[in-house]
């Protein structure tokens, strides 16, 4: 997967790759955040450190969680989006991840995944949820941005205080599609 990006979005596949992303059709001219393993872990009884991955660009973070935390947001992890979000838009959040010490068909939680605002009272604007295997996956969540959000005001969030657990977190994407049903610009 070295030196491919591949995020799941909607119905198809898009792969951006070498000069495919030059193209004036590359999906990540849509990316409201930097595309990258850019994630800060929070709470208590948590560790992280960089790991190689076969992943795009080699590298994912790896979390520690020793014990489930008295919530489910105790324990976390988040990811800045840099650019503003319009009530009404289609968003999708795409996130590398695996946990790669459990049992080859079992998967440990993430009951909330999607994104909200970056500062008390952190409102989710579009919601959702994971359940991450010991394989590498592309989890996705889509939603309909539930307000607006000003550039720099929103996170991408992710609970990780469901269970004890080993995570590991590869490159990560936000999309913004646009508004909700309207129709896709013609390409020029």
């Amino acid at each position: 997967m070295k030196g491919r990006w591949c995020a799941v979005l909607g119905a198809g596949a898009i792969v951006v790759a070498g000069a495919a992303a030059a193209q004036s059709g590359d999906i990540l001219q849509k990316a409201i955040n930097t595309p990258a393993v850019a994630y800060s872990f929070y709470g208590p009884g948590q560790t992280s450190k960089p790991v190689k991955a076969d992943v795009a660009g080699g590298h994912a973070l790896q979390v520690t969680i020793e014990a489930p935390g008295a919530t489910v947001w105790q324990v976390g992890a988040s990811s800045p989006i840099a650019k503003p979000i319009a009530k009404g838009d289609k968003i999708v959040v795409a996130f590398w991840a695996r946990a790669p010490k459990l049992a080859a068909d079992a998967t440990t939680p993430i009951p909330f995944a999607g994104v909200s605002l970056a500062a008390a009272p952190y409102t989710p604007l579009v919601t959702g949820s994971a359940a991450v295997g010991r394989d590498w996956k592309l989890h996705q969540v889509t939603g309909v941005a539930a307000s607006d959000a000003a550039g720099g005001a929103a996170m991408v969030s992710l609970h990780l205080g469901a269970a004890k657990a080993v995570l590991e977190f590869g490159p990560i994407f936000v999309i913004d599609l646009g508004k909700a049903g309207a129709p896709a610009a013609s390409p020029s």
